[in-house]
């Protein structure tokens, strides 16, 4: 076989392993993204259950004094036999005490699942935005030259401070891009760099590299 065939085979070779490694590495980062937002999830019903539980305790409480009111108002009633209005008072305060249990419950349960509501959405909309590889095409768009994988590393890490951009990660997924014909490589010397490919060069379904000579 000859030299250039080989050089051709394992270059193909080369791309499709970078490629598979690529979409492996975003699909590991997609599911990470969403089991933080399962923990924030139980998190937040979890509190919801310890508040509910504690409220629900402080109510059967409450609840358990009703009955011993009106206990009160029988034993007190005969007392105050000669006065009409005693049984009318005591089934009034039965019927404040009963209405304000009420009232309590009510009112109590939306409050205790408001707080826990805010605390979730601000855990769930953490680090959300576009994907890496958006991010990384739209950089290379902007540029007038190739930039290594440790440049754009370092702007978009100063673009956006919250987002994972180590230089192992956007080196990957810049190859993703490259086996995608969005981004062309270039090679000087022993330094790779990448640069967006031309609309009108989509479509051919294989990774250019440019070799350039060295000034």
């Amino acid at each position: 076989m000859p030299a250039q065939e080989t050089t051709t085979l394992k270059t193909a070779y080369a791309d499709k392993v970078a490629a598979d490694l690529a979409d492996n590495t975003a699909e590991q980062e997609r599911i990470r993204a969403e089991l933080e937002d399962l923990q924030a999830q139980l998190a937040a019903l979890e509190a919801d259950h310890a508040l509910l539980k504690d409220m629900s305790a402080a109510l059967g409480s409450a609840t358990a004094a009703v009955p011993q009111t009106r206990r009160s108002a029988k034993k007190t009633a005969p007392a105050a036999a000669k006065k009409p209005t005693a049984k009318k008072t005591a089934a009034r305060e039965t019927a404040t005490t009963v209405k304000n249990t009420a009232t309590t419950e009510r009112t109590a349960k939306p409050d205790a699942k408001k707080a826990p509501a805010k605390k979730t959405v601000a855990k769930t909309g953490e680090d959300k935005g576009p994907a890496l590889t958006e991010l990384i095409h739209t950089h290379l768009t902007g540029q007038s030259e190739p930039r290594t994988a440790q440049e754009i590393a370092k702007s978009l890490a100063e673009a956006h401070p919250g987002r994972n951009v180590n230089v192992n990660l956007v080196r990957t997924t810049t190859e993703r891009l490259v086996g995608r014909s969005r981004v062309a490589r270039v090679k000087q010397g022993s330094t790779v760099s990448y640069i967006a490919r031309a609309a009108a060069d989509f479509g051919d379904g294989h990774a250019e590299e440019t070799t350039a000579a060295v000034s």
